[in-house]
Parts: structure tokens; sequence; C-alpha cells
């Protein structure tokens, strides 16, 4: 039995190290790519051609995101260490709204953010995990809404001031098709050859990893939705506070 674990972690670990390897060798290729469509961008085109362009720049964005997933399931199953770096909440919460902003508009959807004014400027924790799970709930709820919005509310939970950490709740919530219920249990479940189709299109790879992005951060991810009316995909994730909290103005920005 010991020898058969032995080697069944073994095994995983070279799927996991293959992953990772291939996907570093396509993110190469993708990042020349990203380059020479930035290049181009930069020459005189006619409308037509710059939107044409910033949609493969929108979506050479996504695609990159999506190996970064790969990167992060292969990462996840030899387990990883989250990064705790002080980093600009509201900027990185644009970041993920300005990747889908063409997307929106041509499906005119109206994108928001909406955030606490009592959370600081700057967290301590891992912006590119935080990221990464953004992406995954805006994608989804963009890729699922017709027309409406899709919108994202950040509140404090918990604020632990001996211990100076805050928890926080983000809600990502849209105007879409719904989820039917007997989907639900599944969406955050690694998706497998066997499974539906409607259920992979629905949960896939990125819901699952933006759940165990969410478990390392020390929090929880849940989804109500109901059919006809829209989705909403909550989680909590936990930050360091530094210092006296530097409270902003209330933020509220549509796209």
């Amino acid at each position: 039995m010991i020898k058969a674990k032995t080697e069944a972690g073994s095994s995983n670990k070279a799927i996991c190290q293959l992953l990772e390897d291939r996907s570093h060798e396509i993110r190469t290729i993708m990042t020349r790519i990203i380059g020479l469509t930035d290049l181009t961008l930069m020459t005189e085109l006619t409308g037509e051609q710059r939107d044409y362009l910033t949609v493969v720049k929108s979506s050479n964005g996504l695609l990159m995101s999506v190996l970064n997933d790969i990167l992060d399931y292969s990462k996840i199953e030899v387990k990883f260490d989250l990064e705790q770096v002080s980093f600009d909440i509201r900027e990185t919460l644009h970041e993920v709204f300005d990747l889908f902003n063409v997307a929106a508009k041509r499906k005119n959807i109206y994108l928001s953010i909406n955030i606490d004014d009592k959370i600081p400027k700057n967290l301590i924790g891992d912006a590119i995990r935080l990221k990464q799970v953004l992406l995954n709930l805006v994608g989804n709820g963009i890729r699922f809404t017709n027309n409406g919005e899709v919108t994202l509310n950040v509140d404090i939970k918990k604020l632990e001031k001996q211990k100076n950490r805050m928890e926080l709740k983000f809600m990502v919530s849209d105007t879409g098709i719904g989820i039917p219920e007997d989907k639900l249990v599944k969406l955050f479940k690694r998706s497998t050859q066997t499974d539906d189709s409607s259920t992979r299109e629905l949960g896939g790879t990125e819901l699952a990893i933006s759940k165990k992005l969410v478990e390392l951060m020390n929090g929880d991810i849940y989804v109500e939705s109901t059919i006809g009316v829209g989705s909403k995909f909550c989680f909590t994730a936990e930050f360091g506070v530094q210092g006296e909290c530097e409270v902003n103005s209330k933020l509220q920005e549509i796209y």
C-alpha cells in the first residue's frame, strides 16, 4: 500500500510537471502575439481594424488566464504558498474589469464596481490569485448574460484589528440566464469527460480552480441563482491590513 501510494504521488507530480512545462511553452508564444498586437495598435488603423484588434487583445488576455488556470491547477495539486505582499485592491479590480470592457460593450452589458469605502487602499495578500478568481467569475457572468449588467460588490465581512486581518466578501452578480438547481451542486467540482456537456459548460475547470484558490485564502465560495433572473457568485477571502486604514471615498464605476 505504501509503495502504491508513493507511485501514485510520483505519477501525479509528473503529470503536473508536464502541464506546467507545456503551459509555459504556450504562454511564451502568446506573449509574442500580445506584443505584436500592441505594436500594431500603435500604427495607423481604420476604426474597424482597431476594433477587431482590440477584441484580439482582449481574447489574448483571456487565453492567458486559461493558461494560468492550468498552471494554477498543477500547482494546487502539489500545494503552493500564497504571496503576502502589499497591493492596491481598487487597482486590482479595475485591471480585471478592463479585460472584459470590449466583450461587455459588444453585448450591451453594463459593468460596475461597488466597493465599501471603509476598505483600505492597500491590503496584504496575493493579488494575482484574487485576480484569477475574479476573472473566472466575471467572465462566467458575461458569457451567460445576453443583456443587462454584471456587477461586483466588495464589502467588509469581518475585521480583526488585533491581528491586523480583514475578511472581505466579494459578490459577482449578473442578469443572465440563471443556473438550474440540479446543476448548482456540481458547479465547483472538477469536470471530467463523463460529465454532461451542460455541467462542463457551466462549471468547468475554472470554477473548480476558483474554489481551491478561495479556500487557500481562508475563504468560502457559493452561488445563488434563479432561472431567467440571473446568478450571484459570492466568496470570502482574508487579507492583512498594514498600519492605519487609509479610507478612500466610495468607489462606484460603470464601464
